[in-house]
């Protein structure tokens, strides 16, 4: 238990609130997953990024992606992305964050594959513009006051194109300008791990939830919540393929607290990102709020148990059957916060 303690303690002093510099520049790598009809493939692509924090959970930026080659056959295939890119961390830029992000922006495409082999390549295809976006999830790794890396998977569709993939990013980043006071204070993160039951819809749990539940006091009244979970599910409607996926839920919430000597009793409340990697009809994002109940109880000085119990709404991205609501009830134990 005391190895377990000073674990959790360190995990908790790496990601404690710091003053961030307001902008950061620098290259950003990516592995990206494109699937025709041979398979599926990875590729390399090059970039880089530009961004500014404006506020204590938001950052906006501009990117810059080439994909030199995205082909699996003699047709080229290629794409260049340029977009504005908005961050949400719910519990801070500081230490260990946490994000959500969206991307929205100009894709040049050319694909000289029309599709079907024996036919050959389109050598006479013309480069055209589309709209392209992107959304998805990662972690933000401060070392420092003048460097930071960012590693993020998500999931990024050109529509009236073959592109609609998984993507992962890392980027290095360099730290400019003056630091910018946050309004949060100390924090605290620890594994958690859940059950999920269906309420409706056509979703249920097929194992336990595991994964990290992040939380930072502010210097207002309440606290910042975040709770990563990866969720085993199975359709319960009829179903012929895909009727095992799996979830990455990504919850943050705003959690008004009540402070008795033992711990804390809080309500929670945010939105939720429900991340579909595997191919069929639910790849891509679900959408949708969560809501619920929970206690913080320490245990000693140094340790902290978490129970909570709350509902699930998501819309899938299948014409049938949008809404699914799920019950969840999870424990967590992480470093204790020092109370105000």
């Amino acid at each position: 238990m005391r190895t377990l303690s000073i674990l959790l303690a360190a995990l908790a002093l790496a990601g404690s609130a710091t003053a961030q510099r307001r902008g950061r520049i620098g290259p950003t790598m990516s592995i990206i997953a494109f699937e025709d009809e041979r398979g599926t493939h990875n590729y390399l692509s090059w970039g880089a990024t530009f961004a500014l924090l404006s506020g204590d959970e938001g950052e906006i930026g501009l990117a810059a992606s080439r994909y030199a080659d995205l082909s699996s056959s003699t047709c080229e295939r290629q794409m260049t992305f340029f977009g504005a890119e908005s961050n949400y961390y719910p519990v801070g830029a500081g230490g260990i964050a946490p994000f959500a992000s969206t991307a929205l922006g100009l894709a040049r495409v050319l694909d000289q594959n029309p599709g079907l082999i024996p036919l050959g390549c389109n050598t006479s295809a013309a480069a055209s513009s589309e709209i392209g976006f992107g959304f998805g999830m990662g972690v933000r790794l401060n070392f420092g006051s003048q460097v930071a890396g960012l590693l993020e998977g998500r999931f990024f569709q050109v529509p009236n194109s073959a592109m609609q993939t998984l993507e992962g990013r890392a980027n290095f980043s360099f730290l400019l300008g003056p630091p910018r006071e946050s309004q949060i204070m100390s924090g605290t993160l620890g594994p958690t791990v859940g059950v999920l039951g269906r309420l409706s819809g056509a979703f249920e749990g097929r194992g336990p939830t595991l994964g990290v539940r992040f939380r930072r006091d502010t210097k207002k009244a309440g606290s910042l919540g975040l709770q990563l979970d990866y969720a085993p599910l199975r359709v319960t409607s009829s179903c012929t393929s895909g009727c095992e996926p799996f979830a990455i839920f990504f919850a943050p919430g705003y959690e008004p607290s009540l402070r008795p000597s033992w711990g804390r009793i809080y309500a929670d409340l945010g939105v939720l990102l429900a991340g579909f990697p595997e191919k069929g009809d639910d790849r891509g994002m679900a959408q949708g709020v969560h809501g619920g109940l929970g206690v913080d109880i320490l245990s000693g000085r140094s340790l902290m148990w978490n129970l909570n119990t709350r509902v699930l709404w998501m819309q899938r991205a299948t014409a049938s059957d949008r809404d699914a609501f799920l019950l969840q009830a999870g424990i967590s134990l992480s470093p204790a916060i020092e109370s105000r």
